[in-house]
């Protein structure tokens, strides 16, 4: 008898759902799309991370067509399961984070905050830093008077207005919120997050129509913001029960890149583990998996402009770039990991095999030969460097190459078709 328990699928099954999720997500059948996702949403690995994602993102183009038709309470209730599914949404806990150091010490860090802005040791996000660290020490006052002070000195940057803005809105001081952010808006008008804490604030005020105009900027700027599109759904609900209307627009969005928040958060997580793109890598390709490695790839070129020295990023990085097709910079990134890593065997492997691909036969064949050498004697690099010296007319070294293969896997039938291929020419 069948079972619809996810516990007695085989991965083949997990698989074919995603699949068919991801294509049917891709062909606009929403519905069947979160039908099959919700399948895998629970699981812990790299395919259950990129069904959250694509099941989060057929809520939201199914919330999205709700909205533009008036029907707020179902608009509400998919963009409600987008959010749930979209775990890259930030919060106020975002702008909290810089101060969480040392070890949760806030009285401690604000005096070294202080000091380093004293001895002109800080940079120039030190003053929010130290604002952060006075208002979790219960001292909201100082927070915001630091803010004021770091403004003075650096009248013309946004960020400054906008951390300010959070403190007076958190301390329901939100004529002075509406201020600081405005004025971040001015100076960033192309700021996601300054839009919609404006927006937020107007709408603590009562002032719905200036919330709505700002929160539906932020949703242009961030479209793949499932958070904001159900803060937008509910303000318009609100609004509309006050008799203000509000044209539908074919402008809403549909799509676009992840913002630059998104990346950090997954940079964060390639940092403590790089082999979390491993998992992506090892997914079976679809149609719009391309979006997908595209963010990857520039995680990755955000954690390595942090961390250059570290041999893995390079090495993934040059992975993700293979998958997108970009060979030149795969090869470029992987010869950067053996640069910072001269004993990484794993990336000699992957790198001669991008010089086969490419027919740089020689630099291929050095490679594996050096991979060898330092511990990969592995069956399918004698292979692949037998098929280097076939393609280069050493016919001596390439049969070595495939008994060699041979010996270590008896059954590696591609080495033995290849040897009787040798003896019979």
């Amino acid at each position: 008898m069948g079972t619809t328990n996810g516990a007695n699928r085989s991965p083949h099954h997990f698989a074919a759902d995603y699949q068919l999720g991801v294509a049917a997500y891709d062909c606009g059948r929403y519905s069947e799309a979160i039908s099959l996702l919700s399948r895998m949403a629970d699981r812990g690995d790299a395919a259950g991370t990129l069904s959250r994602f694509y099941l989060g993102q057929a809520h939201l183009q199914i919330g999205l067509g709700e909205l533009r038709s008036r029907r707020f309470k179902p608009a509400i209730q998919h963009l409600q399961a987008a959010a749930a599914a979209d775990r890259t949404r930030g919060d106020l806990g975002r702008h909290l984070a810089a101060a969480y150091a040392g070890d949760g010490r806030y009285d401690l860090a604000s005096r070294e905050f202080e000091g380093m802005i004293a001895r002109g040791a800080g940079d120039s996000d030190t003053p929010i830093r130290m604002a952060h660290s006075q208002w979790r020490q219960g001292r909201p006052e100082a927070a915001i008077e630091t803010m004021l002070g770091a403004i003075r000195r650096e009248r013309g940057r946004a960020e400054l207005h906008f951390q300010l803005g959070l403190f007076q809105a958190a301390a329901d001081d939100y004529a002075a919120a509406i201020s600081a952010f405005s004025e971040a808006t001015r100076l960033a008008p192309g700021d996601a997050d300054a839009h919609q804490h404006l927006g937020l604030t107007y709408a603590a005020t009562g002032e719905l129509g200036n919330a709505l105009t700002h929160l539906r900027v932020a949703r242009r700027l961030a479209p793949r913001d499932s958070y904001l599109a159900l803060q937008f759904a509910l303000a318009t609900q609100a609004a509309a029960g006050e008799g203000i209307a509000l044209e539908p627009e074919d402008d809403l969005p549909a799509g676009g890149k992840f913002d630059q928040r998104a990346i950090e958060r997954l940079g964060q997580t390639v940092l403590g583990d790089p082999d979390f793109v491993e998992a992506f890598l090892a997914l079976p390709q679809t149609g719009i998996d391309r979006d997908v490695f595209a963010t990857l790839a520039a995680t990755l070129e955000w954690a390595l402009e942090r961390h250059s020295e570290y041999a893995d990023l390079h090495f993934h990085c040059s992975r993700v770039y293979e998958r997108l097709g970009r060979r030149d910079e795969a090869i470029a990134a992987a010869a950067r990991a053996l640069q910072a890593n001269p004993q990484y065997v794993q990336a000699m492997i992957h790198l001669g095999r991008l010089y086969a691909e490419t027919d740089q036969t020689q630099d291929g064949i050095d490679r594996l030969q050096e991979a060898i050498e330092r511990g990969g004697d592995y069956p399918d690099v004698h292979y692949l460097l037998g098929q280097l010296y076939r393609r280069r007319g050493d016919r001596p070294r390439a049969r070595r190459s495939f008994e060699r293969a041979l010996e270590l896997n008896e059954g590696y039938s591609a080495a033995r078709s290849a040897l009787a291929e040798l003896s019979a020419a």
